[in-house]
């Protein structure tokens, strides 16, 4: 049998966990593409319109892979295992390699094989049961999406380009995207919030307290009135004395971590690795193909049919074991389930301090946080105080079991402060009372994690593509990164605010939810891919009219 895997690794490590070794052929992604049929790839004679009805063909983006496929289907073999990633672009190219195969020998009979990790254990298990067919809602799904992304895509992005080179000479592309315009809509509008802010000044009267032996901070609220404000600390800074009017001491738990998926992967990774989604997402990927973690493309956060037993013995050959107790384990589940993948989790140590290191790091104290360890537990405090007769108050937190932080230490809370308990009517020594005098400041910029968390809110692509987005809007010019901070260009706020003044469905996430909700139906069955895809269309046919009618440069 002929096996055909996606990547030259997943094909290295199917030989070596496979007894016989089978015959393995590699791709490298996708090698056949959709392109418009040959009269519509002028931009100078085709109206971009046209393109909304325009014959779309496939075709062949990687040659030499096309031509090896055809050499190994005119051997003559027992079948064909198709052994490509298990996701929707998997699948897709999975449909391609189907393709090549029934050109080349009419009927194919073939094999799915699905893995979600490269382990040994894991692709003898897919090999022994190896299913019937694609999955076609799937494959249908995939193609709907490409489909849609590029007649939309040249059709917009070809009338943006003609339109802007006649204002300017010096512009070679203006890019448009339905998943594109949404995240740099978000980084515009942050930053308009931030130009437009006026900050206010306003005063708080602070004090610091001497209770049994620890310094305890305690303020009045924000007051905008400065003579208001003197009054008050004049009578405060009086005072040797404060008196307890209130005290709580409540008992808090923070949950252990969900199981991890791909967004929170992304949103955690880009905040404490500081490098981009697109980045992490490419080494996460090479970790998988090489057999150290599950696949890192999900959405599920719960576990079926997981043998964590097999997992954590890995893990006990790993500097983490010290952190927890391997023997029992209770995993905490979320509610999503993509019904293919497992959560992201370890399948083998790796022992480089490298960038793939700390990734592999992050996904297995994660995956130990939420299998073997306990929740958090806080003591959190309240204190009001009457200095004189200005009431003062202050609160905080303190860890009475870091539960998870132990071996999952990334977001710790930090500013944590423990506080004696105190009773009603108890005067406490006051050390100092000071007049504080600040203003409001502006909301942050927007950073690489905000992004994809938006993104995700909004349903605007899929946890497999989210990622793109962000260096996707700063390669087009369209926006910068200082540090963490995404801001706007001047070009990208040019471009918002022109197709905002035009139709807000041009740059908001609505209309695209509306695509990946059809996508969905397309999936599941229960609507026709052609049919689905020429009424969602006919929408961005309509928003397309009224940009060509009204777009001015």
């Amino acid at each position: 049998m002929l096996v055909v895997a996606e990547k030259g690794s997943v094909a290295r490590s199917i030989r070596a966990a496979i007894e016989p070794p089978p015959t393995v052929l590699a791709l490298s992604g996708h090698f056949l593409g959709l392109d418009f049929h040959e009269k519509y790839r002028s931009w100078a004679s085709v109206d971009p319109k046209e393109l909304f009805h325009a014959q779309i063909e496939w075709v062949v983006e990687d040659e030499k892979t096309y031509r090896k496929l055809i050499e190994a289907f005119r051997e003559e073999r027992d079948g064909l295992v198709i052994a490509v990633d298990n996701d929707h672009e998997g699948e897709l190219i999975g449909y391609e390699v189907l393709r090549v195969a029934e050109s080349v020998l009419g009927k194919a009979s073939y094999k799915r094989m699905r893995f979600n990790s490269t382990a040994p254990y894991e692709l003898r298990r897919a090999w022994a049961g190896l299913e019937p067919e694609l999955n076609w809602g799937w494959v249908w799904k995939a193609l709907f999406r490409h489909k849609f992304d590029l007649v939309t895509g040249a059709a917009y992005t070809r009338l943006l380009t003609l339109t802007a080179q006649k204002a300017w000479k010096d512009v070679k592309l203006v890019s448009w995207g339905s998943c594109q315009t949404p995240p740099l809509r978000f980084v515009f509008q942050r930053d308009m919030a931030i130009r437009d802010f006026k900050p206010e000044t306003y005063y708080v009267i602070e004090a610091v307290l001497n209770v049994g032996g620890v310094l305890v901070k305690v303020s009045s609220g924000s007051i905008k009135d400065r003579d208001q404000t003197l009054s008050l600390y004049q009578k405060g800074k009086e005072a040797q004395f404060a008196v307890v009017e209130r005290f709580e001491l409540k008992d808090e738990v923070q949950l252990k971590p969900l199981p991890t998926d791909t967004d929170i992967m992304l949103q955690e990774l880009t905040k404490i690795l500081t490098i981009s989604g697109t980045r992490i997402m490419s080494l996460a990927e090479s970790l998988y193909a090489e057999g150290f973690i599950s696949y890192p493309r999900t959405q599920t956060e719960m576990w079926v049919r997981t043998d964590h037993k097999a997992i954590l013995n890995i893990m006990a050959h790993t500097s983490l074991a010290s952190h927890v107790k391997l023997e029992e384990f209770s995993p905490r589940d979320g509610g999503k389930n993509d019904g293919a993948h497992p959560p992201i989790h370890p399948t083998k140590a790796y022992s480089l301090a490298d960038l793939k290191g700390r990734i592999w790091e992050y996904v297995a104290r994660r995956y130990l946080a939420n299998v073997v360890s306990s929740d958090a537990e806080f003591k959190r405090w309240r204190l009001k105080v009457d200095l004189n007769g200005v009431s003062l108050e202050g609160m905080n937190r303190y860890l009475v079991d870091e539960g998870f932080y132990r071996v999952f230490p990334y977001f710790k809370p930090t500013k944590l402060q423990r506080m004696p308990s105190v009773g009603l009517d108890e005067r406490l020594s006051v050390e100092r009372v000071e007049l504080v005098e600040r203003q409001t400041e502006p909301p942050p910029h927007l950073t690489e994690a905000d992004l994809l968390k938006l993104m995700e809110q909004h349903n605007i692509g899929t946890d497999a593509t989210r990622q793109q987005y962000p260096a996707l809007i700063v390669c087009r010019g369209y926006a910068e990164r200082k540090g963490k901070a995404f801001m706007i260009t001047g070009f990208g706020e040019t471009l918002i605010k022109l197709l905002s003044n035009i139709d807000e469905r041009l740059v908001t996430s609505g209309t695209r939810a509306l695509v990946e909700e059809a996508m969905e139906e397309v999936e599941k069955g229960n609507r026709d891919l052609d049919e689905t895809l020429e009424s969602v269309l006919r929408v961005y046919e309509q928003l397309y009219l009224s940009l060509q009618k009204n777009l001015r440069f």
